[in-house]
């Protein structure tokens, strides 16, 4: 009875697992001079919502960074209808400069993104066409996980900063004042010295003056 039990479990997680996420082998170089498509069927987007994470792995051509013209990265999914209309409102992508792609990151392996409603329901409908430039399409995965959201930097101790900078602005003021002579200080007998020098003339004009009278 418990071995019984125990496999109807394991089939529950493992339809409870099919759910959650599956995935489409697309296995396609789009290679780089925008002459190679790939399609992929409207039932893989029959139980797709507009809450499901589409993640789509690749791997991209880093020899194109020494090709003139050609040292950039995109992929652009578009219906698989008349036309090939772009897509250009997914979420969690960002957009070519020219508006029409998604920017690769080179030194990445996968973007995600949901799909907006109006867009998924011509996909489930006609299907979805890629084509790309400088990747190689390895697999489409559907999952239930959000996007995840861009990393955010930690905030920085501004008390700690703070308290350090004052710390140091008070020792360099300590310094300056213990180190810095001020004018007409004794220890340099500069001032000293002109005071005396100008008062010893002073004494020798009078005196001078008063033996010619």
């Amino acid at each position: 009875m418990k071995k019984s039990i125990s496999i109807i479990a394991s089939v529950a997680a493992a339809a409870a697992i099919t759910t959650a996420a599956s995935a489409y082998d697309i296995n396609t170089d789009l290679g780089f001079g925008w002459s190679t498509s790939v399609t992929i069927g409207a039932e893989e987007f029959a139980d797709v919502t507009t809450d499901t994470t589409v993640t789509i792995t690749y791997k991209t051509d880093a020899t194109l960074a020494d090709l003139s013209g050609q040292d950039y990265w995109c992929i652009k999914p578009m219906v698989n209808d008349a036309g090939w209309p772009f897509i250009s409102d997914l979420n969690g992508v960002e957009l070519s400069e020219s508006g029409d792609s998604y920017v690769i990151d080179v030194e990445s392996s996968s973007i995600s993104f949901t799909i907006p409603a109006d867009a998924l329901e011509h996909l489930q409908v006609a299907g979805m066409a890629i084509m790309g430039h400088g990747i190689e399409l390895y697999e489409m995965t559907f999952s239930d996980e959000p996007v995840a959201a861009p990393a955010e930097d930690e905030p920085a101790d501004t008390d700690a900063d703070t308290g350090a900078a004052d710390t140091t602005a008070d020792d360099t003021a300590a310094n300056t004042e213990t180190t810095t002579p001020s004018k007409g200080n004794p220890d340099t007998g500069v001032p000293g010295v002109a005071v005396a020098a100008g008062a010893a003339v002073i004494a020798a004009g009078v005196l001078l003056a008063s033996r010619r009278k």
